[in-house]
């Protein structure tokens, strides 16, 4: 039997839904202005700024930040702003909102669905393990019809880690900002302090901090969508500046996403550096993916070149060694390469020793074997000549 829902535990405590304040208490911060719902009034800030052409263009994507009173999450944190910021033909249309009480929470979150209904696609980053479960529990708290909806969701987050991370000590949007898009934000509010800023504005109607942390709420849902087309060009191959490490980390992600082709193709742009470690594992990658499909032959001419080429990786000959014992029942081609292997990188020796005393045992038995069989057919072929 499944655990209850959040819902089915209110209903069953007899939870009645919030009532929504008709005032609030203090003024709102510059640029909102009240907006009715069928749930209340609720505050709403809506902007158009030029946007610059984007290659690729992402299409019809509502891009989504929000800020809370805390990241525990739980029943007991608030959303009390959202940014939602969508591409339309003359810029981009950015929409705020604002919770200036807890107790006008309904109004909040249905202007905030009503935002993202015209949508194809829906875009945050972390929102997949944050803000998006946060405002489907928030939207149960409300005691709201139906379900917190929205179209699929993309986040950004992910693709940053699977295409960046070898390039990034961290993956904080702020840091994202500096070395994926090329600008550094004068942000003047730290976001641990932003909480802080929304209780100083229900304790008071402090206005300046919490003024700061909606700007800074503003500005991480606009980076948002220049971050997104800079991640479709490189899910493309786009980027001129590609590297090993780039095409390798690229062909990954691609195939675990079950596009093969270009995932294959990928790799193989990585594997024809012909240098370094990314591209040895792109061609490791590769070569399994060949024996997979019956190609044996071509996984070994392609470790053969890279151990050519990449010649201190010994991933490469223990994979060529492996593939001509196991693969091809070539041992003395196996052996070859492993001793051959021992010279070029002494101090892996070590490392091989295991796998070259193995085939020498095959090697030998594998003589003996053959000269076992010899032995009868020599001793009857003296026999014929001896009667001749």
């Amino acid at each position: 039997m499944s655990a209850p829902s959040l819902r089915e535990r209110l209903t069953r405590l007899g939870v009645p839904p919030p009532r929504p304040r008709p005032r609030r208490s203090h003024e709102l911060p510059r640029g909102f202005e009240e907006v009715e719902t069928p749930f209340g009034v609720a505050a709403l800030r809506q902007d158009v700024i030029p946007l610059p052409p984007l290659d690729p263009y992402p299409g019809s994507i509502a891009y989504v930040d929000t800020e809370t009173t805390g990241l525990a999450g739980g029943t007991g944190t608030y959303v009390f702003a959202a940014a939602v910021a969508r591409p339309i033909d003359c810029g981009l249309r950015v929409a705020q909102l604002f919770l200036p009480e807890p107790g006008m929470e309904s109004a909040f979150l249905h202007v905030l669905r009503e935002e993202l209904l015209p949508a194809d696609g829906v875009a945050t980053f972390n929102g997949g393990s944050f803000d998006l479960p946060m405002l489907r529990t928030r939207w149960v708290m409300a005691r709201m019809p139906g379900d917190f909806t929205h179209a699929a969701h993309v986040d950004l987050l992910t693709l940053v880690r699977a295409l960046y991370r070898h390039r990034l000590e961290n993956c904080t949007l702020r840091f994202v900002e500096q070395r994926v898009l090329g600008y550094e934000r004068d942000d003047p509010l730290p976001s641990a302090l932003v909480p802080d800023a929304y209780f100083d504005f229900l304790r008071v109607g402090a206005l300046d901090f919490l003024e700061a942390a909606l700007e800074h709420n503003r500005l991480d849902v606009m980076s948002l969508v220049h971050l997104h087309s800079r991640l479709l060009r490189r899910l493309q191959g786009g980027d001129i500046d590609m590297d090993a490490d780039d095409w390798l980390a690229l062909g990954r992600h691609r195939w675990r996403r079950g596009a093969r082709a270009d995932g294959w193709r990928a790799l193989r742009n990585a594997t024809a550096f012909a240098k370094g470690e990314a591209a040895a594992t792109a061609g490791l990658l590769l070569s399994r993916r060949l024996v997979r499909r019956g190609a044996v032959a071509g996984a070994n001419d392609l470790l053969g070149w890279l151990e050519s080429c990449v010649s201190d990786d010994v991933r490469l000959s223990v994979a060529r060694a492996r593939l001509l014992e196991w693969r091809r029942r070539d041992p003395h081609g196996a052996l070859a390469v492993v001793e051959d292997a021992r010279r070029r990188m002494p101090e892996t020796a070590p490392e091989l020793e295991h796998q070259h005393s193995r085939l020498v045992r095959k090697v030998k038995s594998r003589a003996e074997k053959t000269r076992g069989k010899t032995q009868p057919e020599q001793l009857e072929a003296s026999i014929l000549s001896s009667a001749g």
